[in-house]
């Protein structure tokens, strides 16, 4: 398991294969949003302090908090990475398919301080 602590720009994360990542269009002030091949998710507000965010290979975390987010994502370069919104890579792990299961976990409705993205089981 890999974790880091970030304050991520515009407080969002992007789950994606960066070769094919197609962002969503708006957030539509919910915590989450998705496209076939990228999952966008709220965090803390930059000013209130860093965002914690977990990134697992299916079967080596107990997650925490809530289940916001289950699908599969468009993965044709088999790799999996956590970026910012500037497209920097924060986090990132080679998948086996070019289809990958993804689940994210946050421990607050609207500005979690904890993400826990967990991903490649069936």
């Amino acid at each position: 398991m890999s974790t880091i602590r970030t304050t991520p720009s515009n407080s969002l994360i992007l789950v994606m294969d960066e070769s094919v990542g197609k962002i969503p269009a708006t957030m539509q002030n919910r915590l989450v949003a998705a496209t076939d091949s990228c999952v966008a998710v709220g965090c803390r507000q930059m000013h209130d302090g860093p965002t914690e965010i977990h990134f697992d290979p299916a079967g080596g975390a107990s997650p925490q908090g809530e289940l916001v987010f289950e699908g599969d994502l468009h993965t044709p370069s088999r790799e999996l990475s956590v970026c910012s919104v500037t497209n920097e890579k924060l986090v990132f792990a080679s998948v086996k398919e070019s289809r990958t299961r993804v689940r994210v976990f946050a421990n607050h409705p609207s500005e979690p301080d904890c993400i826990y993205v967990i991903f490649g089981f069936n």
